[in-house]
């Protein structure tokens, strides 16, 4: 049960925020660029996981997942499908575009989870290292 449970929560946790980065504007995260593609495959990885959850036949013998050990495979799950979702949509997106993850040479004005509006995880990383690199030079350059 304990993989069963983490499998499901994980796969529909990586449908859940394909669905949720279209509705958010976080393009940074969605594997698709066609927005109907990205609703089909976070709709399908839902209900796929929640059907092969469901019609296992061994669903309705008796469990040992205590409510302890459940919010932690819950919160294991969910932690790991957005780091799994960040990298390859970032993957995706340096296959696709070879210059999305290049580090941005304006400012970045956004910070945070608005940065994954216009840029992927490992790009956004990229242009906050590099302005933090440009704001040491300047304050050494002031001194």
């Amino acid at each position: 049960m304990r993989p069963d449970y983490f499998i499901l929560v994980f796969i529909a946790s990586i449908g859940v925020y394909q669905l949720g980065s279209l509705v958010a504007g976080l393009h940074g995260l969605c594997f698709y660029r066609d927005s109907r593609v990205q609703v089909l495959f976070g709709v399908l990885a839902i209900l796929g996981a929640f059907g092969w959850f469901f019609t296992d036949e061994n669903r309705n013998i008796q469990h040992t997942v205590e409510g302890s050990q459940q919010l932690g495979l819950f919160l294991l799950a969910i932690i790991s499908a957005y780091v799994v979702t960040a990298i390859l949509a970032s993957m995706i997106e340096a296959r696709v575009d070879a210059g999305a993850n290049r580090p941005r040479t304006e400012r970045q004005y956004k910070l945070g989870v608005e940065t994954l509006k216009t840029r992927t995880l490992w790009g956004g990383i990229l242009s906050s290292l590099r302005r933090e690199k440009e704001r040491e030079t300047d304050d050494a350059a002031a001194i």
